[in-house]
């Protein structure tokens, strides 16, 4: 067998053009997805590098050749835009309006995935509001392809993700054999007006908030209840994950004579192994875009005295077409991975593209191909082959997109 390698990204980003949602619509919203789609003609249609052709969101066989150039075979695939993509309807009261925009989205992405099969992991956007018709839409996810679950955001008046109201849906997606995906900045406030400063306390924040359901999932003893559920952090950014496990893992070994109100508490605690146990067992990193710098790599690499996400629970995104992504660059990136002597070649493998089809479920057999046209040996990774040149810095875009 060949010993080329490539690489499935975990965080790209797709999307209809917006009047295609008229044809996945329910019906009985077509009329108010029309107003909507009046009221945004003349903005920016999904949030793309300007260097990026905006049609790249949704023609499959065209992306997967810039994905090629950077020795991507497959790719697990976020929305870039719902039908009702507006905080006044991410925050709407009307659940039902909600799902209908979440299965719109759904359907389409059914059938984009379905222009290259086995390229493209779709992840279904699911509400929590209503329990029995989250179960309902993460068995039709199964049933339709679909690769996996995006975790809702959490806002106030929500369940939260350690309410044991949520447990018809973490057993579902265990049955089904789905993954959970929180990706960076769901569930974030809507700072509003647009500005840089804005924009910028964003980027400070959504770590917390895109990281609330990780402590969430392991302290309310949810991996527990259900061993065989996983969960990836995409886009979340990896600096928080080592402080905050181990700041768990001290409290856990604190024991129970600090207070008679711990003490009381822990007997009914719903966990029985050390938080970081749970992030092992349970949770992968999905770090993109991928910046390979010594902060990176020192997560990847267990055995030190602190914690480390390790290589068997970690995997990379180009994070394609966002202004922030990686692409063309990303086999740079790759390279000063592989060259720190600290990664052995079973950590890359794993890292690019183990970890990802396990995880997934992507079927090596239908990948070997792509994988034979578009691999490369770790011994020599080529130069990145972007069709467009070097795109223009985030911070250059930021106006553009503001």
């Amino acid at each position: 067998m060949s010993d080329k390698i490539a690489i499935i990204s975990v965080d790209g980003h797709v999307k209809p053009p917006r009047s295609a949602y008229l044809d996945y619509i329910d019906p009985r919203y077509r009329g108010l997805l029309q107003d909507a789609l009046e009221q945004a003609e003349g903005t920016p249609d999904g949030f793309v590098h300007p260097d990026i052709d905006e049609d790249l969101q949704w023609d499959g066989p065209r992306r997967l050749v810039d994905l090629a150039s950077q020795g991507v075979v497959a790719e697990v695939v976020f929305s870039n835009g719902k039908p009702f993509d507006d905080p006044r309807v991410d925050h709407s009261p009307d659940p039902e309006l909600v799902r209908a925009s979440d299965m719109a989205y759904n359907r389409w992405l059914v059938d984009f995935c379905s222009t290259a099969p086995g390229r493209f992991c779709g992840l279904a956007a699911i509400s929590f509001d209503d329990v029995d018709q989250a179960v309902t839409d993460i068995h039709w996810a199964k049933e339709h392809g679909l690769g996996g679950v995006l975790m809702p955001p959490l806002h106030p008046g929500g369940k939260y993700f350690f309410d044991p109201g949520l447990d018809p849906i973490w057993a579902a997606c265990q049955e089904a054999g789905l993954p959970l995906n929180q990706h960076g900045g769901t569930g974030t406030p809507k700072y509003e007006p647009v500005s840089f400063a804005s924009f910028m306390v964003l980027a400070t924040e959504h770590s917390f908030f895109s990281g609330r359901s990780l402590w969430q999932l392991i302290l309310g003893g949810v991996f527990d209840r259900f061993p065989e559920l996983k969960i990836a952090y995409i886009e979340t950014e990896q600096w928080w994950l080592g402080p905050v496990m181990e700041l768990l893992d001290r409290r856990e070994r604190v024991g129970d004579d600090w207070t008679e109100f711990a003490e009381n508490l822990r007997r009914v605690k719903p966990y029985q192994k050390l938080p970081s146990d749970y992030w092992r067992s349970n949770c992968y990193a999905g770090m993109s875009p991928l910046m390979a710098d010594q902060s990176t790599i020192d997560q990847l690499c267990s055995g030190g005295t602190g914690f480390a996400i390790g290589s068997a629970n970690a995997m990379v995104g180009v994070d394609y077409p966002h202004p922030e992504t990686a692409y063309p660059g990303f086999l740079r990136q790759v390279q000063v991975m592989v060259d720190d002597p600290r990664i052995k070649e079973s950590d890359a493998r794993r890292v690019l593209y183990d970890n990802a089809a396990e995880l997934y479920g992507f079927d090596p057999v239908l990948l070997q191909p792509h994988i034979e046209r578009v691999g490369f040996s770790l011994d020599e990774i080529p130069a990145p082959q972007g069709a467009r040149g070097q795109l223009s810095s985030l911070f250059e875009v930021i106006p553009t997109a503001l």
